[in-house]
């Protein structure tokens, strides 16, 4: 947290200098659209129920760019995402805002995760209630629910409170969204918070159905190094309460340069060029925002 506390204090200090250049790549749109064959192709043959491909993309960033005035501007337009600026040694700086999120305990130990998925563009004006949902969207959303829930009978826990699905709303795309709630003293389970987090990571949000499956494919085809992206962040035991959330959204930011990710859930039913705008599209939720 110096890193970025040093960002302000100094008006002389350019974050720019202490950033590498980033590596070299060409995003190839032949690819990912092959990639969505190949896993729909998989998936038709009964080998997976989901498969989450992912790319990234490299943007350049305007002479005005600062990561931390670029934090501010994506509180004030995310709401109801988390945002956060992270620097790590040897790791680079990471700016995002996540809808997603992964678990979360209160003081009052009430646990919750969600279900989240399904992914719409819409205008500044929009009204929830308009909302209309595609079958591949509702499936793809029900799937990460019976997840979920399949998590919960692995644990044999049968207490819990179910809402949704629901459209959400995060920046400029709607979502379908799910929550699951535990009151973690009425069920003597103190321990569902790291349980749940070591059953539900990677979620089938971000990697697929079966999980190990649906990674070992990923990493098989995608070609790249995801890195921190699809992972998780968030405080831990901050008072009394700890929430994390998965890494989407996300960007990591270079001397003039940055790199986003995106990624499609892919169904049997799905269209390979429209997954493709869908990582397009989730690319503009920070490109709206960020100068670039």
């Amino acid at each position: 947290m110096k890193h970025l506390a040093s960002f302000s204090e100094k008006d002389d200090f350019d974050y720019r200098d202490f950033l590498a250049s980033p590596v070299n790549f060409k995003s190839s749109k032949d690819h990912f659209l092959t990639l969505v064959e190949n896993c729909k192709a998989s998936i038709t043959d009964g080998y997976y129920q989901k498969i989450v491909p992912s790319r990234r993309e490299k943007f350049r960033t305007d002479k005005s760019f600062h990561p931390v005035k670029e934090l501010v501007k994506l509180c004030e337009a995310y709401e109801n995402a988390f945002v956060s600026l992270v620097y790590l040694p040897n790791q680079g700086l990471w700016l995002g805002a996540t809808p997603e999120l992964l678990i979360s305990v209160d003081e009052d130990q009430n646990f919750e995760t969600i279900s989240l998925a399904g992914t719409q563009e819409i205008q500044p004006a929009f009204e929830l209630s308009q909302a209309s949902w595609m079958q591949k969207e509702i499936e793809e959303q029900a799937l990460v629910s019976r997840y979920i829930i399949n998590c919960f009978k692995k644990i044999r826990l049968r207490e819990y409170e179910e809402y949704g699905p629901k459209t959400v709303k995060a920046g400029n795309l709607i979502h379908l969204k799910t929550s699951y709630k535990v009151n973690m003293k009425e069920v003597n389970f103190p321990q569902l918070g790291s349980v749940m987090l070591d059953l539900l990571h990677p979620t089938s949000a971000v990697c697929g159905m079966p999980m190990l499956p649906a990674a070992k494919f990923l990493q098989e085809n995608e070609n790249y190094d995801r890195e921190y992206y699809s992972g998780y962040l968030g405080p831990i035991n901050y008072e009394g309460a700890t929430a994390l959330y998965v890494n989407l959204r996300c960007a990591k930011i270079y001397k003039h340069d940055m790199i986003l990710f995106a990624g499609a859930g892919v169904t049997e039913d799905s269209d390979p060029e429209k997954e493709w705008m869908e990582t397009e599209i989730k690319f503009q939720t920070l490109l709206n925002i960020i100068q670039a």
